[in-house]
């Protein structure tokens, strides 16, 4: 973000430190350098023009040409249109300078290797007036020196400037005032001036006049010398959407970042998110756990400070301490990542400790989450009772159990009439209150810094008693030598605690009856209920299971510690060396109460199977990594062109050890310890182990010539062992160009329309490899259990395929940038087209092999799509500020060649709906459409079979086979494509205003053109099981004569409604994400209190969701809203 009307450089003494303020700036001045002449040299310099009467602007564009340099100005304060004659001939730059400026009101300074534009500034000199020599000292956050400041005497025309030391000294006629500094690209800074000899000032940089950096976790680079597509997003801007979920938050920013609703778990907190970057690059016939994680085909790569982790680190990451977050979504900005990089790589940056006297900064979150139970909509006592008589439940052609089922019927009635009417979606839910604190202490000088983190959160969830706990605490050292040598040490531990609420799955809640009690007139838990005289079950309460001790916990504890070593070399190169290793151990504990409904089936009830009652289940695992990296770096300016240079390399081994093992035949529920168990229920404990090692070497090579024409190369070779031994190593590339239009000369006269206009595009392949560490290897498991005279045999349990390798992504990406009117209008559009070649697949093998299948590399899937994001200002005055923006994305993908295990799996699942049959006293299940993947068809495509509709005549479901013939009859041979779930566009939009400190920022997500196949239709409505609580709908447009034109069948007919086009619906969806409030108080205020910061925040997450498709949500965990205070004060 930048404020465009103002051109911004922040400078520092230190050239290194320079180049890291300087990639942070606006877009004109990108092109910043490490210089080799000094300012008296660059005085000296001479140049040549023959312009006639020009710009300011244009002299100080030709003088950059000429000389390499960069001029430093605000161009609020020069009228850089002024007309002036630049006819000169071998003329010094100070000549040409003093001529051009002479009558603006502004000088200039030469400040290291750049020219800083400043206003004049008067001293007083009156020797009959007392005076008041004040000196200081004006620095960053972050304690580097700042050049060129003004400070003036509040409104008066009396100041000075800083040198290059970032000191001044001012001479003032009075013992009392506000001294003003101001400077481009920082916050204007009001000091209380009462006679001090010596002030030391500290500036802010202003978040709306910085520039965003390309930071790719190895190295970073100005985003107008880049070729690549990213997404940056800052601290002020995350906190804005969310104060706990990074990744949800990212949606709003992105519009190719779209998390997958999960409408079992909704808002459980030990739910792993489930998201991807510009559509899905692999097959994933697995459900979503925390395992599949570990190895999803669909998942990006997760760089944390430099260094790789898994999606659960960041899920579980202290929000307050990140400082930027950079998505890399193409091929230029991601291929020093290789073999990880096919699904986009998510950048997260850290706060680093910023030098000065000691600082303490702490931050307080209260949470507030409230079940969201809109998406249901179930019958009340009375209605129940009354759609079980309809649907003809309380009837039967024998007079004998016609008389019971009327008794059943009048014993219902007259607790429907005595007031009986449970809610039971409230009884295993609350309003959770969490917290979350951020305490963090930091400070040192120039040479030492240091800062310790510690931070704690109470994440409770809205299902009773089930949580996500976090602590953490860390402690970074850093020592720089001399600006020549930095040393920096970070070491932190955390710990998580989650558990799983004993109340079971929200389902059961949602299916008991209204007129059921939970207790009775004694006021003792009711645990079962008198089933129909049609059936034989007895329905349990689901609050029973919750009395007793079933336990399932899961806890983490991970200690980290990263080293990195910079060595600033000269001012062209620099070497950085990082290692981090960490270690993590992983416990889960369960225990099923030998009292549970579970064991009320037959197997349980005879002496053998009482003595099998209640489980325990231990898991454990011990896992280590370690990464190191190193980069070598070069950038060298020769007039109009310049070179960056990256040589690197990395190396990354990933251990794991685990057990586990299952008990069970315990006496009581009280007797949870695992020796109180009869046997193992398994025979054995069982356990697996992997280790898998990366290495890696890379070049980037970054070219511009006169900041107009830009080229991008990348390469790199990958070597892992968990590849086959035949194709262990692999090489991966990109290639981008680009053209700053705005920077041509034939443009001068469009700036002050267009003043940004960038066009870009790159090729090349990156790859991944989501996969087990021994999948290429043959890999034998003991067999124990018999002895041979030559000792223990063994058995193959997995073929392995010596030419495994990694999946190959080819990508195409063009980009558009545009900006009008001095960034009051801006919009930045791309288009690509992602193929991902040799994807992973099972291959089928005969039955003679031992095997069903092995590993090969045969799919292919395309993605292609464009995104679009515009922003504006509607306001952009000095008091308020008032921005819009809206994104639009999208994206399809097509499965181009498929395996024939795939193929072997789509007629399973055909054989499996063709001939489904309940077991033995086992309910019918209803019909649901399954994954499949068809050669020309997308990923997330919904099969079913095309329907006509119910016959008006006679109630019945007409279909369409494959010769588009009529039929009652339905197969799973004639099942289509008739949806997807991918929407044609998706996106967010919303605004942003600040005034005076207060701040209120609000942001939607939307979805269009997209079908889901409403289950809830199907489960909850046509095929309702009526001796649970359905949904209202249950008997509305229902068949009930010849001649009825419904979409329902018969509420009499229970045969079961096969997958069909009749419940897939187009859905449009509209999401409230974020709504947020903050107050900054004012500096001149806090500081009468000590304070260096205080704000208070409101925020509202997840507030409503509007979709024209009325289903269930939420089913095992519902849906929360949420709701935020938060409070932030530094010392």
């Amino acid at each position: 973000m930048k404020k465009s009307n103002v051109l911004w450089l922040v400078l520092s003494k230190n050239k290194q430190q320079q180049l890291s303020k300087i990639m942070k700036l606006t877009w004109i001045f990108c092109v910043c350098f490490v210089c080799s002449l000094s300012a008296n040299v660059m005085s000296q310099q001479r140049v040549n023009m023959n312009l006639g009467k020009t710009s300011i602007k244009t002299v100080f564009e030709e003088i950059r040409r000429q000389t390499g340099k960069i001029i430093i100005y605000n161009d609020d304060r020069l009228g850089l249109e002024r007309v002036v004659k630049a006819d000169f001939k071998e003329a010094d730059v100070r000549a040409v300078l003093d001529k051009v400026l002479a009558g603006s009101g502004m000088t200039y300074r030469f400040v290291d290797d750049y020219i800083v534009i400043v206003p004049e500034v008067k001293a007083m000199r009156d020797s009959t007036v007392k005076q008041f020599q004040i000196k200081g000292k004006v620095t960053d956050k972050k304690g580097e020196v700042i050049p060129g400041v003004t400070v003036r005497l509040d409104s008066t025309s009396l100041g000075a400037a800083t040198d290059v030391n970032g000191e001044f000294s001012l001479t003032l006629s009075m013992d009392k005032g506000t001294l003003v500094f101001s400077f481009i690209g920082m916050k204007t800074r009001k000091v209380k001036y009462t006679g001090q000899k010596y002030l030391n000032v500290v500036m802010e940089e202003d978040a709306l006049e910085v520039e965003e950096v390309v930071v790719n976790g190895y190295f970073s680079k100005s985003k107008e010398s880049f070729t690549g597509n990213v997404v940056s997003v800052n601290k002020e801007e995350l906190a804005k959407v969310s104060s706990s979920n990074l990744i949800s938050a990212l949606q709003v920013f992105d519009p190719s970042f779209r998390l997958r609703e999960n409408v079992d778990m909704g808002s459980n907190p030990n739910s792993l998110p489930d998201f991807r970057i510009r559509g899905n690059s692999g097959f994933g016939v697995e459900g979503v756990s925390e395992a599949t994680f570990r190895n999803d085909p669909n998942l990006p790569t997760f760089i944390l400070d430099g260094y790789e982790v898994d999606v659960e680190k960041i899920f579980d990451l202290n929000i307050d301490r990140i400082e930027n977050v950079t998505i890399l979504k193409d091929a230029s900005a991601t291929a020093i990542y290789g073999s990880r990089a096919a699904n986009g790589v998510v950048v997260v940056t850290t706060k680093a400790p910023e030098e000065g006297k000691l600082r303490v900064s702490y931050n307080m979150n209260m949470a507030i989450n409230a079940p969201d139970l809109s998406d249901y909509n179930l019958m009340n006592a009375r209605e129940k009772l009354q759609a079980e008589l309809d649907a003809g439940l309380y009837d039967s052609d024998d007079l004998y159990s016609q008389q019971l089922l009327r008794m059943d019927y009048a014993e219902r009635l007259e607790r429907v009439k005595k007031g009986v009417n449970t809610y039971w979606l409230s009884q295993p839910l609350h309003v959770a209150v969490g917290h979350k604190h951020s305490l963090y202490v930091e400070g040192g000088d120039q040479s030492v810094r240091y800062g310790i983190d510690v931070n704690y959160q109470a994440n409770p969830g809205v299902m009773k008693k089930s949580s996500r706990d976090r602590f953490g605490i860390g402690f970074l050292l850093s020592y720089n030598l001399n600006n020549k040598l930095l040393f920096r040490n970070k070491l932190s531990v955390d710990k998580v605690k989650a558990k799983e609420s004993p109340y079971g799955s929200f389902k059961d809640y949602a299916k008991a009856n209204p007129y059921d009690q939970i207790y009775d007139e004694d006021g003792n838990l009711i645990k079962s209920y008198q089933p129909h005289v049609s059936t034989s079950n007895r329905f349990l309460n689901p609050l029973y299971e919750s009395t007793l001790n079933h336990k399932d916990n899961t806890t983490y504890t991970e200690w980290t510690d990263n080293f990195d070593f910079d060595w600033f070399i000269s001012e062209h190169f620099r070497l950085k060396a990082r290692v981090s290793y960490s270690e993590r151990t992983d416990k889960q504990e369960k225990f099923t109460d030998p009292e549970s409904a579970i064991y009320n089936e037959s197997d349980y009830q005879d002496g053998e199977g009482i003595l099998k009652r209640g489980e325990a289940y231990s898991f454990q695992e011990k896992s280590s990594n370690l990464d190191m990296n190193m980069v070598f770096s070069y950038n060298q300016q020769l007039g109009s062109h310049f070179l960056n240079a990256v040589l690197g390399g990395n190396v990354i081994e990933t251990r794991f050890e685990n057990e586990s093992y299952s008990v069970i035949g315990f006496p009581s529920g009280s007797m949870d310890y695992i020796s109180f168990g009869k046997e193992f229920k398994d025979l054995t404990p069982e356990g697996s182990e992997g280790l898998s090692r990366l290495v890696g070497l890379f070049v980037n090579l970054n070219y511009t010539w006169n900041n107009i024409y830009l080229l991008d190369l990348s390469g790199r070779l990958d070597g892992s062992s968990k590849f086959g031994s035949k194709k262990r190593y692999a090489p991966f590339w990109s290639a981008g160009i680009g053209w700053n239009v705005h920077n041509e000369k034939f443009f001068e006269g469009l700036k002050g329309v267009i003043n940004h206009l960038k066009l870009s595009a790159n090729v090349g392949a990156t790859g991944k490899a989501s996969f087990e560490a021994y999948e290429a290897q043959d890999v034998y498991e003991y067999y124990k259990g018999q002895w041979y005279a030559g000792g223990l045999g063994v058995i193959m349990n997995n073929m392995g395929n010596t030419n495994l390798q990694w999946e190959k992504t080819h990508t195409f990406d063009g980009n558009f940038e545009i900006q009008f009117l001095n960034g009051l209008v801006s919009a930045n559009m791309n288009y690509y087209v992602k193929t991902t070649k040799d994807l992973l697949a099972d291959i089928t093998l005969p039955p003679s092999s031992g095997f069903e299948s092995y590993r090969d590399n045969l799919g292919e899937l395309e993605n292609k799509g464009y995104e679009i994001s515009l922003r504006g200002f509607l306001v952009r005055d000095k008091d308020l500020v008032v921005n819009v923006f809206g994104s639009i994305a999208h994206n399809k993908n097509v499965i181009k060649k498929i395996s024939n295990s795939l193929e072997t799996y789509n007629k399973k699942v055909d054989d499996e709906q063709d001939n489904y049959e309940p077991g033995w006293g086992e309910a019918m299940e209803t019909a649901k459409p399954q994954v499949q993947f068809k050669e020309g068809q997308s990923t997330t495509a919904i099969y079913a079979v095309k329907s006509h509709g119910i016959n008006p005549m006679n109630g019945k479901e007409v279909f369409e086979d494959l010769k588009g013939n009529l039929t009652y009859e339905w197969s799973a041979a004639n099942k289509i494509v008739c949806g997807d779930t991918e929407p044609k566009v998706s996106g967010a939009f919303g605004a942003n205003a600040d005034w005076k400190g207060f701040n209120i920022n609000v942001s939607f997500l939307y979805q269009c053109g997209g079908q889901v196949y409403n289950q809830t239709l199907v489960d909850r409505v046509e095929d309702a099981n009526l001796s649970w609580n359905v949904d209202r709908r249950v008997l509305k447009g229902r068949w009930k004569e010849p001649g009825d034109h419904t979409f329902f069948k018969d509420i009499k007919n229970r045969d079961r409604t096969e997958v069909s086009s009749r419940f897939v619906q187009d859905e449009n969806v509209l999401q409230f994400k974020s709504l947020s409030f903050s107050y900054s108080f004012p500096t001149e205020l806090i500081q009468r209190w000590s304070l260096e910061r205080l704000k208070l925040t409101f925020q509202m997450e997840d507030i409503f969701r509007i979709s024209n498709v009325k289903r269930e949500r939420g089913l095992d965990y519902p849906f929360a809203r949420i709701f935020n205070v938060g409070l932030q004060v530094q010392f």
